[in-house]
């Protein structure tokens, strides 16, 4: 039998706010020492809206291990498409001068990246910025796109054992059929 959800007014948004805190506190530090330790980018801009995602609404459509890596996966796959396209690998970055041809790369990687997701069924809002880093020349390697895919990987796991010791029974791969996304 499942449970009613509650409503806003009933929720503990005080106790929720402090397990958020400490599961995405536990979750980055471990995949930062792996930065720190590796000398790689575990540690990247979209993993925190993933984390903050995987915490506060393990249930979600979004937050389902499926939708986080393959997301993560199309991101980056997107942004080294568009930079291919647009003659930008080896580039490097160029954010306080966008060049034209950077413009485009952003806005292909970006668009393409949310119509394969939505083609797909593997919503995970995140990824759009996974592909910016990427078409953005901010992170321009094979390693980097590998360690990038570790790192999400990392995270969805950590966070599933964070989030069953703490009484969710989050997916292991695919969204619960009940679940509802977060928009």
């Amino acid at each position: 039998m499942t449970q009613a959800p509650l409503r806003d007014k009933d929720r503990d948004w005080w106790g929720e706010g402090w397990y958020v805190l400490i599961g995405s506190a536990v979750s980055i530090f471990v995949i930062g020492v792996a930065a720190y330790l590796t000398h790689e980018p575990w540690v990247f801009p979209s993993l925190g809206p993933t984390a903050y995602i995987l915490f506060v609404a393990p249930m979600a459509v979004e937050a389902c291990p499926r939708n986080v890596i393959c997301g993560h996966f199309i991101g980056i796959v997107c942004g080294v498409v568009a930079v291919f396209a647009f003659g930008l690998t080896g580039a490097g970055a160029d954010l306080p001068d966008l060049q034209f041809r950077r413009v485009c790369a952003v806005t292909i990687a970006l668009a393409l990246t949310f119509a394969v997701m939505t083609w797909l069924r593997v919503p995970h809002a995140p990824a759009g910025a996974t592909t910016l880093i990427v078409a953005l020349g901010l992170l321009n390697s094979p390693l980097d796109y590998f360690v990038m895919m570790l790192a999400v990987v990392a995270l969805v796991a950590i966070a599933n054992i964070i989030n069953r010791i703490h009484g969710d029974r989050p997916p292991f791969w695919g969204p619960v059929p009940s679940a509802k996304t977060l928009t």
